[in-house]
């Protein structure tokens, strides 16, 4: 029997999940951190894109436009840490939400801005301002959703349990 495997053995080789979730981290961190920092340096106009889908009372616009852009910030931040388990749960949750909130709307037709990477912009009130929201944005979130379920099929590595001396 062969104690040290050789360059054939598959068993030395990373599997398929763990080389494949690397990547979807990365981007689905990227994606988190780039709707994020819009979001976070213009608070009042990415209220007025909450306020447009009618979806929160407007005494939680504010607030739920100050938490959406914290969460997905250290959701981008903790998949790119040993805590990548917890922020994929985290944006896998968000999304589930966003998703909700973006079906929701066009099925009651409304003509919103997404808001999904910034405010709304209120210079250009003919039309809607920024990026509508279209069944596109639903497909795009399934694909960040698998993404998420990517990230949260790897497996977890094992951790060694200390060395105790006990006598």
């Amino acid at each position: 029997m062969n104690a040290h495997p050789g360059p054939g053995d598959m068993s030395s080789q990373p599997s398929l999940w763990r080389r494949a979730a690397w990547p979807a981290r990365l981007v689905l961190a990227g994606v988190f951190l780039a709707a994020a920092a819009p979001k976070l340096a213009d608070p009042a106009g990415f209220a007025a894109a909450i306020a447009n889908y009618r979806a929160f009372p407007d005494a939680l616009v504010n607030l739920v436009a100050t938490i959406v852009p914290a969460l997905e910030l250290v959701g981008a931040l903790a998949l790119l840490s040993p805590w990548r388990r917890g922020g994929a749960l985290l944006l896998g949750a968000l999304l589930l939400g966003f998703t909700a909130l973006l079906a929701t709307s066009l099925a009651r037709g409304l003509d919103v801005s997404c808001g999904c990477f910034g405010g709304a912009d209120v210079t250009n009130a003919a039309e809607t301002a920024g990026d509508p929201v279209r069944p596109l944005h639903l497909l795009r979130n399934l694909g960040l959703l698998a993404l998420v379920a990517l990230s949260l099929a790897e497996p977890r590595t094992a951790t060694a349990a200390p060395a105790t001396n006990v006598r």
